[in-house]
This record gives C-alpha cells, sequence and structure tokens, in this order.
C-alpha cells in the first residue's frame, strides 16, 4: 500500500506508529499539496465496502493517536484520515484508497 502512495508522489514518515496504546497504519506526507494523511489499511480476502471497514470507535483512537503526533510532522500542513483496502487475490493484490474517508460526503468541502 505504502508504495502504491509512493507512486503518487506521497512521502512516509512512519509505518505503525504506536502512540501510547494505539497504532496507525502509516503516516504520510504530500509536499506539493502540504497534507498529512493518515491511512487506516485493511487486507482482505472479501468484497467489503471500503466504508465498512473502519468503526466509529476505531475512528475515535485514530483521531486520537493523530493528536499526538510529534509537532513537526504536523505543522503548516492539513490533516486528513484516509482508508485502503488491499484486496488479496491469488495472482494480484487491488488497492482501493478512499481520500478522506472519515469526512461527511455531504459537508461542503473546496479542497481535494
Amino acid at each position: 500500500m505504502r508504495w502504491h502512495l509512493r507512486l503518487r508522489g506521497w512521502r512516509l514518515l512512519g509505518r505503525n506508529v504506536r502512540i501510547g496504546v494505539d497504532e496507525l497504519d502509516l503516516v504520510l506526507v504530500h509536499p506539493g499539496k502540504s497534507i498529512l494523511a493518515i491511512v487506516e489499511v485493511k487486507a482482505t480476502r472479501g468484497h467489503w465496502p471500503i466504508g465498512s471497514r473502519v468503526d466509529d470507535t476505531k475512528q475515535c483512537r485514530i483521531a486520537r493517536a493523530a493528536e499526538r503526533l510529534p509537532q513537526h510532522w504536523r505543522e503548516g500542513r492539513m490533516m486528513r484520515f484516509d482508508v485502503a483496502t488491499v484486496q488479496v487475490g491469488t495472482w494480484r493484490c487491488r488497492v482501493t484508497h478512499a481520500p478522506a474517508a472519515f469526512d461527511d460526503p455531504r459537508a461542503d468541502d473546496s479542497i481535494a
């Protein structure tokens, strides 16, 4: 998954970042857009909707951990929470990436 994002311009700051009892799967930054992305990665062999992969409790834990990231990672950057699934097949894997997955799709957001 991290290679999928690196090829799209993202730079990895941390993988499996432990903050107290919480863990963040991937922490990446996009230098051109000044975005800090916290990516929750889920692997599956089935066909699960990406939205159902991270419940409210997990979202709260991720947000709590993100608030305690080092200041120099967060400074001057917009933070967003993404979810990615890696669908594992016999011969290949399929990656689905949902940027800003925790946002309300009905909200008026002009940042793409």
